[in-house]
């Protein structure tokens, strides 16, 4: 058993500490409590905030109110820097208050929603109660009002170890968690597409759901249509086999397919997938003529992850878009960066970077670079190979995609470590 909490963490970066503030909501038998924690940038990293205050409400639409005040206030008052939330999430079950310093350990796992207003506070606290609201109006309420919170089990949430051995973090997504949502519409013929920057993390979130049972196929400018049903393969008797290809072999077994790096698959290629996601479900080998259909074997499912832009990047077609409904963007997730060991300070470069791009956008800029987990976990391995902090850095200034946004770069580094990064470049003879 757990239990449902709502929080947010702020911090203001101009106070002499980096003070950071978390507003915790959660339910306690028939009452409703707020909780606050503060402390500094340190405190926040090892965990040790200091409880401020954990009081009793009456309801969830008062603890939704106070809840929404607070982050006005807040944010009015110079925690301008959003590190988690709001965000719904699940502790142990314990009966009575929970010690708010607890919840840090727990919300700092979370990634921040950087539009949020007050009204998405109170819509988050109030779908954290949603299941308790539901059951006490099941009898007047239509069957579709009914909201399923998908979540992963608890032994989940500190991690799921990959096939690769690495270790990924489920993340939120609108109340629920990504791979607990993949598991569920497995079941469904919603398949999923997970769009965003290269480095992101897009393959992990279909690895994470579904373990070794996934079935993967990486495109190419080169991809052909053999490369997913299979094609014919000499023998060294001088006949031929015809060996599957993924999809075949995934809709044969019943099994979930990922195809990575959609985009990147000539158009007149990846409509082999029509048929098999328009509802028919079924897949014509143009090498096998005669042969029947492939049918999808029930447990068989499809997700796809591509890039939006970059060098070899195709648009993608709307046919393929309206056969995968549902799209996720996946972002840098900082969270997994911490839990992977990626020096903080390294980490609040790219937060304040993912902030300002924000911020830009909101104001009908063009953004700026954002680094992404791959590009944190390399600067940690350089740092871990003892090269130092600065060829560490050298490495996010060479990372950024984006001429534009290499002084935007520096400029995040220099406040922070407190030096202008460059790129590395050879000088005069040793």
């Amino acid at each position: 058993m757990s239990t449902t909490v709502a929080g947010f963490a702020v911090q203001d970066p101009s106070s002499p500490d980096s003070k950071v503030y978390a507003a915790f909501a959660y339910r306690d038998g028939t009452t409703y409590r707020f909780a606050t924690t503060s402390g500094g940038e340190g405190a926040w990293v090892s965990r040790n905030m200091r409880s401020q205050q954990n009081k009793t409400l009456s309801s969830a639409d008062e603890l939704a109110d106070v809840m929404a005040k607070t982050w006005i206030s807040k944010r009015g008052r110079g925690y301008q820097q959003l590190l988690a939330g709001p965000v719904t999430f699940e502790v142990p079950s314990t009966l009575g208050e929970i010690d708010p310093a607890h919840l840090v350990s727990a919300i700092s796992n979370e990634m921040p929603v950087l539009s949020a207003t007050d009204a998405t506070v109170s819509r988050t606290v109030l779908h954290a109660f949603s299941s308790i609201t539901t059951a006490q109006s099941a009898a007047t309420a239509p069957p579709s009002a009914a909201r399923t919170h998908l979540d992963v089990d608890a032994s989940e949430r500190d991690g799921i170890t990959l096939p690769n051995g690495k270790v990924m973090y489920p993340r939120q997504v609108a109340g629920h968690t990504d791979v607990a949502m993949l598991r569920h519409l497995r079941s469904t013929d919603l398949y999923v597409r997970l769009h965003g920057p290269a480095g992101g993390g897009k393959s992990t979130v279909p690895y994470g759901a579904f373990g070794d049972e996934l079935i993967v196929m990486h495109g190419h400018g080169d991809t052909t249509v053999a490369h997913f049903v299979g094609q014919h393969v000499p023998l060294s008797d001088g006949g031929f086999e015809f060996r599957d290809g993924p999809l075949t072999r995934a809709m044969k077994e019943g099994k979930p397919f990922f195809l990575d790096e959609a985009s990147r698959v000539p158009s007149e290629t990846i409509s082999v997938l029509m048929s098999v996601a328009d509802g028919r479900g079924t897949l014509n080998i143009d090498d096998l003529p005669g042969s029947a259909p492939i049918v999808a074997a029930d447990g068989f499912w499809m997700i796809i992850g591509y890039n939006e832009f970059g060098q070899g990047v195709r648009p993608l077609d709307d046919a393929i878009k309206r056969r995968f409904p549902i799209a996720i963007e996946v972002t840098a997730d900082f969270t997994a960066a911490e839990s992977s060991g990626v020096d903080p300070r390294v980490i609040k470069v790219a937060r304040n970077l993912h902030t300002q791009n924000a911020e830009d956008q909101a104001d009908g800029g063009l953004g700026t670079w954002v680094p992404q987990i791959a590009d944190l976990l390399v600067a940690q391995r350089v740092l871990d190979a003892g090269l130092g902090v600065e060829v560490a850095l050298a490495t996010l200034v060479s990372a950024c995609t984006i001429p534009d946004s290499i002084e935007d770069v520096r400029e995040a580094i220099e406040a922070v470590f407190g030096f202008e990064a460059q790129a590395l470049v050879l000088g005069g003879r040793a």
